[in-house]
Protein backbone atom coordinates (compact mmCIF):
# COMPACT_ATOMS: atom_id res chain seq x y z
CA UNK A 1 0.00 0.00 0.00
CA UNK A 2 1.43 3.42 -1.02
CA UNK A 3 0.58 6.80 -1.68
CA UNK A 4 1.52 7.85 -5.79
CA UNK A 5 2.52 11.49 -4.30
CA UNK A 6 5.22 9.98 -1.73
CA UNK A 7 7.58 11.24 -1.45
CA UNK A 8 5.62 14.54 -1.27
CA UNK A 9 6.48 17.90 -2.13
CA UNK A 10 5.95 18.90 0.97
CA UNK A 11 6.93 22.54 -0.24
CA UNK A 12 3.59 22.72 -2.68
CA UNK A 13 1.89 25.52 -1.60
CA UNK A 14 -1.39 22.82 -0.79
CA UNK A 15 0.88 22.02 2.08
CA UNK A 16 1.49 25.67 3.17
CA UNK A 17 -1.98 27.11 3.30
CA UNK A 18 -4.53 26.53 6.07
CA UNK A 19 -8.24 27.92 6.75
CA UNK A 20 -9.77 29.83 9.41
CA UNK A 21 -13.67 30.42 10.52
CA UNK A 22 -15.32 31.78 13.28
CA UNK A 23 -13.69 34.77 13.67
CA UNK A 24 -14.67 37.91 15.42
CA UNK A 25 -16.17 40.51 13.36
CA UNK A 26 -14.27 43.31 15.80
CA UNK A 27 -11.02 41.62 14.78
CA UNK A 28 -8.48 43.38 12.81
CA UNK A 29 -6.64 41.94 9.53
CA UNK A 30 -3.58 42.77 11.23
CA UNK A 31 -4.62 41.82 14.38
CA UNK A 32 -5.06 38.11 13.24
CA UNK A 33 -1.93 37.82 11.17
CA UNK A 34 0.53 38.80 13.76
CA UNK A 35 -1.08 35.95 15.94
CA UNK A 36 -0.75 33.41 13.36
CA UNK A 37 2.83 34.49 11.91
CA UNK A 38 3.75 33.09 15.85
CA UNK A 39 3.93 29.78 14.18
CA UNK A 40 5.65 31.14 10.78
CA UNK A 41 6.31 33.68 8.26
CA UNK A 42 2.64 34.10 6.37
CA UNK A 43 3.56 34.94 2.48
CA UNK A 44 0.07 35.37 1.29
CA UNK A 45 -3.60 35.60 2.82
CA UNK A 46 -7.03 36.38 1.53
CA UNK A 47 -8.70 38.10 3.90
CA UNK A 48 -12.00 39.11 1.99
CA UNK A 49 -14.59 37.90 4.13
CA UNK A 50 -13.96 36.92 7.42
CA UNK A 51 -17.48 37.43 9.14
CA UNK A 52 -19.04 34.42 8.27
CA UNK A 53 -16.98 32.77 5.82
CA UNK A 54 -13.32 32.09 5.69
CA UNK A 55 -9.73 33.48 5.37
CA UNK A 56 -6.86 31.55 3.57
CA UNK A 57 -3.46 32.27 5.09
CA UNK A 58 -0.61 30.78 3.18
CA UNK A 59 3.07 30.20 5.07
CA UNK A 60 6.60 30.35 3.60
CA UNK A 61 7.19 26.49 5.25
CA UNK A 62 4.78 23.34 5.59
CA UNK A 63 6.40 22.96 8.57
CA UNK A 64 4.74 26.52 10.11
CA UNK A 65 1.09 24.69 9.31
CA UNK A 66 2.27 21.45 11.17
CA UNK A 67 3.18 23.65 13.66
CA UNK A 68 0.17 25.98 13.52
CA UNK A 69 -2.60 22.97 13.55
CA UNK A 70 -0.43 21.16 16.53
CA UNK A 71 -0.88 24.34 18.81
CA UNK A 72 -4.72 24.15 18.75
CA UNK A 73 -7.36 25.01 19.75
CA UNK A 74 -6.99 28.89 18.94
CA UNK A 75 -8.64 31.69 20.20
CA UNK A 76 -8.65 35.50 19.58
CA UNK A 77 -10.90 37.77 20.75
CA UNK A 78 -13.04 35.72 23.23
CA UNK A 79 -13.83 33.61 19.86
CA UNK A 80 -12.93 29.70 19.99
CA UNK A 81 -11.18 30.08 15.40
CA UNK A 82 -11.86 27.22 13.73
CA UNK A 83 -8.22 26.58 12.31
CA UNK A 84 -7.78 23.35 9.40
CA UNK A 85 -5.62 22.61 6.23
CA UNK A 86 -6.92 24.38 3.43
CA UNK A 87 -7.64 21.70 0.98
CA UNK A 88 -7.54 22.11 -3.19
CA UNK A 89 -10.81 22.52 -4.61
CA UNK A 90 -12.13 18.52 -5.71
CA UNK A 91 -15.04 19.04 -8.74
CA UNK A 92 -16.60 15.40 -7.38
CA UNK A 93 -16.26 16.54 -3.59
CA UNK A 94 -16.66 20.03 -3.28
CA UNK A 95 -17.27 20.25 0.42
CA UNK A 96 -14.65 18.54 1.65
CA UNK A 97 -12.71 21.80 1.23
CA UNK A 98 -15.12 23.44 3.70
CA UNK A 99 -16.24 20.25 6.14
CA UNK A 100 -14.26 18.52 8.95
CA UNK A 101 -14.58 15.30 10.49
CA UNK A 102 -12.44 12.19 12.26
CA UNK A 103 -14.10 9.73 9.84
CA UNK A 104 -12.41 8.93 6.41
CA UNK A 105 -14.27 6.67 3.96
CA UNK A 106 -13.15 4.53 1.49
CA UNK A 107 -15.63 3.24 -0.68
CA UNK A 108 -14.72 -0.14 -2.40
CA UNK A 109 -16.30 -2.81 -5.58
CA UNK A 110 -17.59 -5.91 -3.26
CA UNK A 111 -16.75 -8.06 -6.45
CA UNK A 112 -13.08 -7.27 -6.51
CA UNK A 113 -11.13 -10.03 -4.62
CA UNK A 114 -8.42 -7.40 -3.66
CA UNK A 115 -10.59 -6.11 -0.88
CA UNK A 116 -11.66 -9.62 0.37
CA UNK A 117 -8.08 -10.74 0.64
CA UNK A 118 -7.49 -11.81 4.41
CA UNK A 119 -5.22 -8.87 5.57
CA UNK A 120 -6.65 -6.35 3.44
CA UNK A 121 -8.18 -4.20 6.59
CA UNK A 122 -4.81 -5.26 9.22
CA UNK A 123 -2.79 -3.53 6.08
CA UNK A 124 -5.12 -0.43 5.25
CA UNK A 125 -5.24 0.21 9.67
CA UNK A 126 -1.65 -0.07 9.49
CA UNK A 127 -0.72 1.85 6.97
CA UNK A 128 -3.19 5.08 7.75
CA UNK A 129 -2.01 4.66 11.45
CA UNK A 130 1.14 6.79 10.23
CA UNK A 131 -1.24 9.63 9.82
CA UNK A 132 -2.43 9.28 13.19
CA UNK A 133 -4.58 7.01 15.81
CA UNK A 134 -6.90 4.88 14.52
CA UNK A 135 -10.00 3.69 16.48
CA UNK A 136 -11.39 1.60 14.09
CA UNK A 137 -11.48 0.12 10.78
CA UNK A 138 -14.60 -1.89 9.80
CA UNK A 139 -16.26 -2.80 6.77
CA UNK A 140 -19.69 -0.67 6.33
CA UNK A 141 -22.77 -0.79 3.86
CA UNK A 142 -24.87 1.91 2.49
CA UNK A 143 -27.88 2.02 0.77
CA UNK A 144 -26.01 1.29 -2.32
CA UNK A 145 -22.61 0.79 -2.26
CA UNK A 146 -20.10 -0.42 0.16
CA UNK A 147 -17.23 1.07 1.72
CA UNK A 148 -14.79 0.74 4.47
CA UNK A 149 -14.83 3.34 7.35
CA UNK A 150 -11.65 4.43 9.13
CA UNK A 151 -12.09 6.47 11.79
CA UNK A 152 -9.14 8.56 13.48
CA UNK A 153 -8.71 10.58 17.09
CA UNK A 154 -8.51 13.91 15.49
CA UNK A 155 -9.47 15.32 12.56
CA UNK A 156 -6.26 16.67 10.80
CA UNK A 157 -4.98 12.75 9.80
CA UNK A 158 -7.79 13.45 7.85
CA UNK A 159 -7.39 16.13 6.14
CA UNK A 160 -3.80 15.45 5.36
CA UNK A 161 -4.73 11.95 3.63
CA UNK A 162 -7.40 13.62 1.40
CA UNK A 163 -4.20 16.20 0.65
CA UNK A 164 -1.98 12.93 -0.07
CA UNK A 165 -4.28 11.41 -2.47
CA UNK A 166 -4.40 9.47 -4.34
CA UNK A 167 -3.29 6.30 -2.24
CA UNK A 168 -2.89 2.95 -3.93
CA UNK A 169 -3.35 -1.03 -2.81
CA UNK A 170 -1.46 -3.23 -5.05
CA UNK A 171 -2.00 -1.13 -7.97
CA UNK A 172 -5.12 -0.25 -7.31
CA UNK A 173 -6.43 3.30 -6.42
CA UNK A 174 -8.04 3.36 -3.68
CA UNK A 175 -11.50 5.53 -3.45
CA UNK A 176 -10.60 7.99 -0.83
CA UNK A 177 -12.92 10.64 0.52
CA UNK A 178 -14.20 12.21 3.42
CA UNK A 179 -17.15 10.17 5.72
CA UNK A 180 -19.48 13.10 5.01
CA UNK A 181 -23.27 13.38 4.43
CA UNK A 182 -22.57 15.02 0.63
CA UNK A 183 -19.86 12.48 -0.07
CA UNK A 184 -22.86 9.75 1.16
CA UNK A 185 -25.11 11.15 -1.26
CA UNK A 186 -23.05 11.20 -4.31
CA UNK A 187 -21.88 7.87 -3.89
CA UNK A 188 -25.37 6.49 -3.86
CA UNK A 189 -26.45 8.47 -6.24
CA UNK A 190 -23.66 6.91 -8.42
CA UNK A 191 -24.04 3.70 -7.09
CA UNK A 192 -27.82 3.57 -7.76
CA UNK A 193 -27.60 4.53 -11.65
CA UNK A 194 -24.40 1.33 -12.12
CA UNK A 195 -27.36 -0.86 -10.14
CA UNK A 196 -29.81 0.41 -12.60
CA UNK A 197 -27.31 -0.22 -15.63
CA UNK A 198 -26.44 -4.05 -14.47
CA UNK A 199 -30.51 -4.57 -13.91
CA UNK A 200 -31.13 -3.00 -17.86
CA UNK A 201 -28.40 -5.49 -19.42
CA UNK A 202 -30.35 -8.38 -17.13
CA UNK A 203 -33.24 -7.55 -18.85
CA UNK A 204 -32.00 -8.29 -22.14
CA UNK A 205 -31.12 -11.98 -21.08
CA UNK A 206 -33.14 -14.60 -22.79
CA UNK A 207 -35.53 -16.91 -20.19
CA UNK A 208 -33.85 -19.97 -20.60
CA UNK A 209 -30.57 -18.33 -19.53
CA UNK A 210 -32.25 -15.63 -17.04
CA UNK A 211 -34.09 -18.59 -15.45
CA UNK A 212 -31.02 -20.54 -14.89
CA UNK A 213 -29.20 -17.65 -13.54
CA UNK A 214 -32.58 -16.42 -11.55
CA UNK A 215 -32.28 -20.12 -9.68
CA UNK A 216 -28.46 -19.72 -8.61
CA UNK A 217 -28.76 -16.06 -7.26
CA UNK A 218 -31.98 -17.38 -5.49
CA UNK A 219 -29.58 -20.08 -4.86
CA UNK A 220 -27.01 -17.91 -3.44
CA UNK A 221 -29.17 -15.13 -1.79
CA UNK A 222 -29.96 -18.40 0.51
CA UNK A 223 -26.88 -19.39 1.51
CA UNK A 224 -26.14 -15.60 2.02
CA UNK A 225 -28.84 -14.89 4.35
CA UNK A 226 -27.71 -18.07 5.65
CA UNK A 227 -24.67 -17.37 6.93
CA UNK A 228 -25.48 -13.62 7.67
CA UNK A 229 -27.78 -14.92 10.39
CA UNK A 230 -25.44 -15.44 12.93
CA UNK A 231 -23.03 -12.70 13.78
CA UNK A 232 -19.60 -13.51 13.06
CA UNK A 233 -16.28 -12.47 15.16
CA UNK A 234 -15.06 -9.69 12.81
CA UNK A 235 -18.78 -8.08 12.29
CA UNK A 236 -18.78 -8.30 16.74
CA UNK A 237 -15.40 -6.86 16.78
CA UNK A 238 -16.23 -3.85 14.75
CA UNK A 239 -19.43 -3.21 16.17
CA UNK A 240 -17.09 -3.19 19.49
CA UNK A 241 -14.52 -0.63 17.90
CA UNK A 242 -17.60 1.47 16.40
CA UNK A 243 -19.16 1.84 20.30
CA UNK A 244 -15.60 2.13 22.06
CA UNK A 245 -14.84 5.27 18.88
CA UNK A 246 -18.23 6.61 19.90
CA UNK A 247 -17.49 6.32 23.53
CA UNK A 248 -14.35 7.92 22.94
CA UNK A 249 -15.76 10.67 20.76
CA UNK A 250 -18.32 11.56 23.76
CA UNK A 251 -15.41 11.33 26.17
CA UNK A 252 -13.32 13.61 24.39
CA UNK A 253 -16.71 15.87 23.51
CA UNK A 254 -17.41 15.59 27.33
CA UNK A 255 -13.70 16.88 28.26
CA UNK A 256 -13.65 19.29 26.17
CA UNK A 257 -16.64 21.17 26.91
CA UNK A 258 -16.04 20.62 30.60
CA UNK A 259 -12.24 22.30 30.40
CA UNK A 260 -14.50 24.93 28.49
CA UNK A 261 -16.46 25.48 30.84
CA UNK A 262 -14.10 25.21 33.92
CA UNK A 263 -12.19 27.69 32.00
CA UNK A 264 -15.34 30.30 31.45
CA UNK A 265 -15.60 29.76 35.08
CA UNK A 266 -12.08 30.43 36.50
CA UNK A 267 -11.95 33.69 34.11
CA UNK A 268 -14.83 34.80 34.97
CA UNK A 269 -14.38 34.09 38.87
CA UNK A 270 -10.52 35.77 38.34
CA UNK A 271 -12.20 38.39 37.34
CA UNK A 272 -14.92 38.56 39.90
CA UNK A 273 -12.29 38.21 42.57
CA UNK A 274 -10.29 41.39 40.56
CA UNK A 275 -12.85 42.91 40.82
CA UNK A 276 -13.74 42.15 44.43
CA UNK A 277 -10.31 43.13 45.04
CA UNK A 278 -10.33 46.19 43.36
CA UNK A 279 -13.55 46.86 45.02
CA UNK A 280 -12.33 46.46 48.49
CA UNK A 281 -9.07 48.37 47.93
CA UNK A 282 -11.58 51.29 46.57
CA UNK A 283 -13.36 50.80 49.67
CA UNK A 284 -10.83 50.81 52.22
CA UNK A 285 -9.45 53.94 50.42
CA UNK A 286 -12.78 55.54 50.43
CA UNK A 287 -12.74 54.90 54.28
CA UNK A 288 -9.36 56.23 54.78
CA UNK A 289 -9.79 59.25 52.79
CA UNK A 290 -13.00 59.98 55.18
CA UNK A 291 -10.92 59.39 58.00
CA UNK A 292 -8.85 61.88 56.85
CA UNK A 293 -11.34 64.40 55.96
CA UNK A 294 -13.30 63.74 59.43
CA UNK A 295 -10.21 64.37 61.67
CA UNK A 296 -8.89 67.24 59.11
CA UNK A 297 -12.76 68.74 59.65
CA UNK A 298 -12.74 68.39 63.39
CA UNK A 299 -9.18 69.95 63.40
CA UNK A 300 -10.58 73.04 61.19
CA UNK A 301 -13.19 72.69 63.67
CA UNK A 302 -11.45 73.28 66.62
CA UNK A 303 -9.31 76.10 65.03
CA UNK A 304 -12.28 77.83 63.96
CA UNK A 305 -13.97 77.64 67.40
CA UNK A 306 -10.47 78.73 68.81
CA UNK A 307 -10.28 81.70 65.91
CA UNK A 308 -13.77 82.64 67.58
CA UNK A 309 -12.77 82.71 70.71
CA UNK A 310 -9.82 85.17 69.86
CA UNK A 311 -12.20 87.10 68.00
CA UNK A 312 -14.36 87.60 70.37
CA UNK A 313 -11.92 88.46 73.12
CA UNK A 314 -10.07 90.89 70.27
CA UNK A 315 -13.56 92.74 70.23
CA UNK A 316 -14.01 92.70 74.01
CA UNK A 317 -10.68 94.20 74.31
CA UNK A 318 -11.54 96.68 71.82
CA UNK A 319 -14.35 97.51 73.12
CA UNK A 320 -12.32 98.03 76.50
CA UNK A 321 -10.02 100.47 74.67
CA UNK A 322 -12.50 102.59 73.08
CA UNK A 323 -14.71 103.11 75.92
CA UNK A 324 -11.44 103.95 77.80
CA UNK A 325 -10.04 106.10 75.17
CA UNK A 326 -13.30 108.36 75.23
CA UNK A 327 -13.43 108.45 78.97
CA UNK A 328 -10.22 109.56 78.63
CA UNK A 329 -10.74 111.96 75.66
CA UNK A 330 -14.05 113.63 77.62
CA UNK A 331 -11.49 113.86 81.03
CA UNK A 332 -9.11 115.25 78.94
CA UNK A 333 -11.69 118.07 77.34
CA UNK A 334 -13.59 118.66 80.52
CA UNK A 335 -9.04 119.57 81.91
CA UNK A 336 -8.36 121.42 78.53
CA UNK A 337 -12.01 123.35 79.49
CA UNK A 338 -10.93 124.27 83.14
CA UNK A 339 -7.35 125.08 81.98
CA UNK A 340 -9.05 127.59 79.42
CA UNK A 341 -11.25 129.36 81.95
CA UNK A 342 -8.34 129.33 84.95
CA UNK A 343 -6.69 130.80 82.06
CA UNK A 344 -8.82 133.46 80.78
CA UNK A 345 -9.18 134.15 84.40
CA UNK A 346 -6.08 134.90 85.22
CA UNK A 347 -5.23 136.86 82.15
CA UNK A 348 -8.09 138.84 83.15
CA UNK A 349 -6.70 139.21 86.11
CA UNK A 350 -3.59 139.75 84.75
CA UNK A 351 -4.93 142.92 82.80
CA UNK A 352 -6.44 144.30 85.69
CA UNK A 353 -3.18 144.22 87.95
CA UNK A 354 -1.30 146.35 84.82
CA UNK A 355 -3.62 148.56 84.75
CA UNK A 356 -3.80 149.71 88.37
CA UNK A 357 -0.38 150.62 88.80
CA UNK A 358 -0.61 152.99 85.55
CA UNK A 359 -3.76 154.73 87.39
CA UNK A 360 -1.93 155.75 90.11
CA UNK A 361 1.30 156.84 88.11
CA UNK A 362 -0.64 159.33 86.31
CA UNK A 363 -2.16 160.35 89.59
CA UNK A 364 1.05 160.81 91.09
CA UNK A 365 2.34 163.26 88.60
CA UNK A 366 -1.07 165.34 88.51
CA UNK A 367 -0.87 166.35 92.18
CA UNK A 368 2.01 168.86 92.56
CA UNK A 369 0.71 171.04 89.67
CA UNK A 370 -2.51 171.45 91.54
CA UNK A 371 -1.25 172.24 94.41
Amino acid sequence: MSSSSSPHNRQDIKYREICIANINRYTEPNRLLAYFEQYGRIVHYNYTSPTGGYVFVTYEKSQMVDNCISNGPHYLDERHLYVKRALPIDDDHPRERFETTRDLMIVIDSDNMIFKQAHFLQQLREYFSSYGRIYACKYQHEANFDYILVEFADKDPVDRIILDKPHHYNDHELDVMKYIQPNIELMNKKYVRKSRQSSTAKDAIDDDNYESINSSTNASSRSTSKTKEPINEVDLQNEVFRLQSVLKSLNEEFDLKQKQLEDTCCQQLKQLSENATKTMRLQQDLEQECARLSTEYETLKQENDLLNEQYLTVELENFEITSYYEQSLNEEKAKTARLEAEYAEKLQLSNVNQSLPSALTEKSFSTPESK
